[in-house]
């Protein structure tokens, strides 16, 4: 893009700028898989496939109401400080639940919608912080906030001639690219483990109940495996197995100067299928010990 201005920004916490609507679709296009993934899961166990008349919500105008004017939000963050939003919104009869982007007090992109009469499955969508003042760009000087209040470190990209400054830029610039680098990978890595996953793997949502194997995984790793992907960049599988799992942690190799390498993490999942394990096992076998 020639321009910052031309990008186009999902979410209130993050600099992630896109070219277009397709671009969007496509790069969180396993997210949207995942939330449709979580819905249809926690219907089976609910025993709520069979909800008639009720689920994916096709209209417009019903969607427009949940998200202007919700009953309750949740907000739930990741760890690059991107936020996803609960909306949800009783009616007489029935409850919508919608999950999207926010982005300037405005939801910007829709992940999930579905519609219920199950409190259940309604509680299953209560997590996160709770927003108990939420007001849908009720303040008219919304639309006057300054792009460089607004906007801080991507303004001064377009104004400073300082040296030392321009520097600074180029450093962020980089580290902009390398984190949308990350994210990338990241999506396409959980649009393969969605397709060659088994039902009877471990739930995505039960995902958050493993956390405490990411570090110890990367400290006291059983196998690593270096290989290059398509791309041509250098990805690190670290491996090590529990009683009765394997937690994978997939990082990325950066070259931060001429004397300096680190990796970064770009996905950690948990797995009782020993077939989606030996899938990471490709590549150079490493031994000894490393720095991580």
């Amino acid at each position: 893009m020639e321009d910052l201005d031309d990008l186009l920004f999902i979410d209130e916490h993050s600099h992630k700028g896109f070219c277009s609507e397709e671009c969007i679709e496509d790069f969180y296009f396993p997210l949207i898989k995942h939330y449709e993934i979580t819905e249809h899961s926690l219907r089976k166990k609910l025993n709520l496939l069979g909800e008639s008349g009720f689920g994916e919500v096709t209209d417009q105008e019903l969607i427009d109401e949940v998200l202007s004017s919700p009953s309750e939000v949740f907000r739930q963050q990741n760890e690059l400080q991107e936020s996803y939003y609960h909306f949800i919104k009783h009616y007489t009869d029935f409850t919508v639940i919608a999950v999207a982007s926010v982005y300037r007090k405005e939801a910007s992109f829709i992940f999930l919608t579905t519609m219920t009469r199950s409190q259940a499955l309604i509680t299953e969508f209560r997590y996160g912080e709770m927003i108990s003042d939420w007001n849908y760009k009720t303040d008219p000087d919304d639309d006057d906030i300054d792009e460089e209040e607004e906007e801080p470190n991507l303004s001064k990209f377009k104004t400073s001639h300082d040296t030392a400054l321009v520097d600074e830029e180029i450093d962020e610039d980089e580290d902009m690219v390398f984190i949308q680098l990350l994210e990338s990978k990241k999506s396409n890595m959980l649009a393969e483990v969605i397709l060659k996953r088994k039902d009877s793997d471990i739930p995505f949502e039960d995902y958050t109940g493993y956390e405490s194997c990411f570090q110890e995984t990367l400290d006291h790793h059983d196998e690593v495996f270096e290989k290059k992907d398509k791309e041509g960049d250098v990805l690190f599988t670290y491996i090590k197995s529990y009683s009765n799992f394997f937690y994978i942690v997939i990082c990325l190799k950066r070259k931060e100067d001429a004397s300096l390498v680190n990796v970064y993490p770009i996905l950690g999942l948990p797995t009782n299928d020993l077939d989606l394990c030996q899938e990471f096992r490709g590549g150079i076998k490493l031994s000894g010990p490393l720095k991580n």
